[in-house]
């Protein structure tokens, strides 16, 4: 199960999936996105389900994750993909644009992972949740309040789940991706004006690879039985780290 699975790092992954053979439910809440995706991936109509739902909404995301058990009869995997953006200084920001992102992408992560960890839960073979956050959640970023706050709060989520359920055999982790995609090329594309404008060499932090490298290396990390859980995973290009957990070091005062 993919949410947002119809666009960029989502589509990547359901199209990495279905050609993998799974069976395969993404999500998103427009029809016109999940129009798209069908048809962009009609060579997999056998496999794939395509659902419109809105993660914001608690009693949607009960009654999909309540189809797909009766369809399939187990869910192995969550990817929890969905998320936006509304950039702005915090000041400036209006309410309208903090609830957005943080009711997109924060409180799905109760309303769709809690009715499937309750379905992995009664499942013996081992499932997995992975989740994505953003390097804006560690660092911050100016003009992202409200999505980096977001963003900590998947890793917060990522690490406390991780211990809850890691006796059900429930793996549960988060990735940090670095790709192009509808929400990065902008960015990118002023920084090369920035870059152009200052007579600056591009920065090689701003090199950043595709939606379908990090879609084969999530895969990757699913597929290891190396793979802990409990793990933050920076991914761009062919290149996988972890981030380590925040540790206390000196007093200031």
């Amino acid at each position: 199960m993919i949410t947002g699975g119809t666009r960029g790092i989502g589509f990547a992954l359901s199209r990495a999936f279905l050609s993998s053979g799974d069976q395969v439910v993404i999500t998103s809440k427009t029809a016109e996105s999940i129009e798209q995706a069908e048809a962009a991936l009609v060579q997999y109509k056998d496999q794939l389900w395509a659902k419109r739902c809105d993660v914001r909404n608690r009693k949607d995301c009960q009654q999909l994750v309540q189809e797909i058990v009766q369809e399939f009869g187990r869910i192995d995997i969550l990817i929890n993909n969905a998320g936006v953006c509304a950039d702005g200084q915090f000041y400036k920001m209006s309410g309208e644009n903090w609830d957005h992102v943080t009711d997109t992408n924060i409180n799905s992560l109760y309303n769709v992972t809690q009715p499937v960890v309750k379905q992995m839960m009664k499942q013996s073979e081992t499932s997995y949740i992975y989740s994505m956050t953003s390097t804006a959640g560690m660092y911050g970023v100016f003009g992202q309040t409200n999505y980096s706050a977001s963003k900590a709060a998947v890793i917060g989520f990522t690490y406390a789940l991780a211990d809850e359920v890691k006796r059900f055999n429930i793996q549960v982790n988060a990735v940090s991706p670095a790709a192009k995609t509808d929400m990065t090329i902008p960015a990118i594309q002023r920084a090369e004006e920035e870059c152009a404008r200052k007579g600056e060499p591009f920065p090689d932090y701003w090199r950043i690879g595709s939606s379908e490298q990090v879609a084969t290396r999530i895969i990757q990390l699913i597929d290891s039985p190396k793979t802990p859980t409990g793990t933050v995973f920076g991914i761009n290009g062919e290149q996988v780290w972890n981030y380590h957990r925040p540790e206390r070091s000196e007093y200031c005062i």
